[in-house]
């Protein structure tokens, strides 16, 4: 009845990921680079501009959006502590390397994809609220967001209180 299909190699990243519904969204989004962006917009001729509306420098693409913006490169350095590789790149490494059930793999998901909805909700918030927030306040969202989350499994729950360094003072 449903079909053949084939199956998508990101799966694990949206599936069984303890994320809130919309967190998970916008991360599948970004991973079929269907994210509204003026890059994209530009291409079915809806906009003429395609720089970025935050930092005006260069066109506004899910890969600079999400990994080549300075403000995100350093969401994704504070969350990953170490530096951000291409979007592509990233999303391949997840793929091989964190799509498992254990502990590690999930928190990883479970972080990827609420980083990811926040850092699309910064650059909304910018442009159509003219709202902005400091780096440390995005990032401490998201960890708590992610810790919340994550402790509704008991196995996730105990990795990211190995991890939390905001409550150890870190």
């Amino acid at each position: 009845m449903r079909g053949q299909y084939q199956k998508v190699s990101w799966r694990r990243l949206t599936c069984n990921n303890l994320g809130a519904s919309k967190w998970i969204f916008v991360l599948s989004l970004a991973i079929q680079n269907r994210l509204l962006t003026r890059s994209r917009l530009h291409t079915w001729g809806i906009t003429d501009e395609v720089s970025c509306p935050i930092c005006t420098e260069a066109e506004e693409t899910i890969e600079h959006l999400l990994f080549n913006y300075r403000i995100t490169g350093e969401i994704w350095s504070k969350i990953l502590h170490r530096a951000p590789m291409e979007w592509q790149r990233e999303i391949q490494w997840v793929e091989s390397n964190a799509t498992g059930n254990n502990a590690a793999a999930q928190v990883y998901r479970l972080t990827l994809a609420c980083a990811v909805y926040h850092i699309w909700n910064e650059r909304n918030n910018r442009i159509f609220q003219d709202q902005k927030k400091i780096v440390e306040m995005i990032v401490r969202q998201i960890v708590i967001e992610v810790a919340i989350r994550g402790s509704m499994d008991s196995k996730t729950g105990k990795k990211i209180a190995e991890i939390d360094t905001y409550s150890k003072g870190g």
